[in-house]
């Protein structure tokens, strides 16, 4: 169901209940208003009579006249006014009054709801003659209740004129809500599909407002990193040519000229009067030179005593061969053996963040110490890379620091930088923990 016809549904909801909520209280109030109303004229009426009897003198005539005109008087609003003697000798019937033809048109259901019981009044009257004669007033309400549902008409179809105006006004506002929203969805979609440079417009609603400002934010977020990422990517495919450039280089200059050389040597020997033993010690000294070379080569491309020494080994022999290049650097390595069950997988890359840190360290800081923390803490691997150099006030990252980063979150860990101008450096690195199965 869509967010209109559910908002519609739940308004009509809310007028059929108004509606009935108002109906049952304009009739209670209708009901109220017909009884205290024929209360009213019964009471008017029997004042009047007992006023005009009082008024009249003594004289019985007198009194048979009065009695008469009330008798042959027609039924006014609400009453039938009949007289009775002692002699049960009722002298007008005219009840039931007469119902005209806007009482008619009163449905009986709201003439059910608000009908009230018939009152009747009697006053008796003693005439001279001994005789007691008996005043009857009986109310009828249709007339007050005619009146009640013509009253209920005019507040329900007014009630209903101003729930379509409220709903109409809910529905145009619903309208510009829907606008805003088609509008961001839009946006979304093109994000979706790539178009990171796509704006959200300012809205009017302060809400829709505050939410484009927030995607046009995510927006250039993406854009940002899709940037990084692609600047990342290039770094990475010229860091394998120039990787593959020096091995190149390498394998013709080392492995080229000492195979040049240890075959030529082997000629050499095939000649009569060849000093064997000192072409022989020559082809030695090229072999070892060449085992070296292949070791160098080989610790550059992976670290080769990580799955079989472990971790611990692996990262103290790196510190190490750094130590062994910078003399003037005091390397200090704190390690945590009970990361010695760490998987290959996490192990790697752990090794990987710490050559770089130590890289940037011995190129950029120019520091005097360095300290080196991998511990496990809160199930997690935490790696620590502090110096004493001169730090400085980073606006961007280099392929360096995105490389570390890019590891850390794509194994869901963490990647924290803090460098102060004079203050050296501190990266912190949150990496999962995991185990060999």
């Amino acid at each position: 169901m869509s967010l209109r016809s559910l908002i519609n549904l739940r308004i009509i909801a809310s007028v059929i209940l108004i509606l009935i909520f108002s109906a049952i209280i304009t009739i209670w109030q209708a009901r109220n208003s017909v009884e205290k109303e024929i209360h009213s004229s019964i009471n008017l009426a029997v004042q009047m009579i007992e006023f005009g009897f009082n008024q009249l003198p003594p004289s019985s005539e007198e009194n048979d006249t009065w009695l008469q005109k009330i008798a042959t008087m027609q039924p006014v609003r609400h009453l039938h006014i009949s007289i009775e003697d002692d002699k049960n000798d009722l002298q007008n019937t005219n009840y039931p009054l007469h119902i005209d033809d806007e009482q008619r048109t009163t449905p009986r259901w709201f003439i059910k709801a608000v009908m009230v019981d018939f009152f009747i009044h009697n006053y008796d009257i003693k005439i001279e003659d001994g005789s007691t004669k008996t005043i009857f007033v009986t109310a009828n309400p249709m007339d007050e209740i005619s009146e009640a549902w013509g009253e209920t008409k005019a507040y329900f179809w007014s009630t209903v004129l101003m729930l379509l105006i409220m709903f109409f006004m809910v529905n145009l506002v619903f309208n510009s809500m829907l606008q805003s929203v088609n509008s961001i969805l839009s946006g979304l979609r093109q994000i979706r599909s790539g178009h990171f440079f796509y704006v959200l417009p300012h809205f009017k609603i302060s809400e829709f407002d505050a939410i484009a400002k927030e995607i046009n934010g995510m927006s250039l977020a993406l854009r940002t990193a899709q940037k990084n990422n692609q600047a990342l990517a290039r770094h990475t495919m010229q860091i394998q040519e120039t990787e593959r450039q020096n091995m190149s280089r390498e394998l013709h200059d080392e492995m080229g000229q000492s195979l040049t050389a240890i075959k030529a040597m082997a000629v050499t020997c095939q000649q009569p009067d060849t000093d064997v033993k000192a072409v022989t010690s020559s082809i030695v000294d090229i072999c070892n030179h060449l085992s070296v070379v292949v070791r160098s080569m080989m610790k550059t491309l992976h670290p080769v005593s990580l799955p079989e020494l472990g971790l611990g080994a692996t990262l103290s022999e790196l510190v190490r061969e750094w130590q062994r290049c910078s003399s003037g650097l005091q390397f200090d390595l704190s390690y945590d053996v009970s990361l010695e069950k760490l998987s290959y997988a996490i192990s790697i890359h752990v090794y990987r963040i710490v050559q770089e840190c130590l890289t940037n360290v011995v190129r950029h800081a120019n520091a005097s110490e360095v300290t080196i923390l991998v511990t496990k803490r809160e199930g997690k691997v935490w790696i620590t890379v502090s110096d004493n150099g001169m730090g400085k006030q980073l606006n961007s990252l280099g392929f360096g620091l995105l490389s570390m980063r890019e590891r850390a979150e794509n194994l869901g860990g963490q990647f924290t930088l803090e460098s102060t101008q004079n203050s050296g450096v501190n990266v912190v690195v949150q990496l999962p923990y995991w185990e060999d199965k």
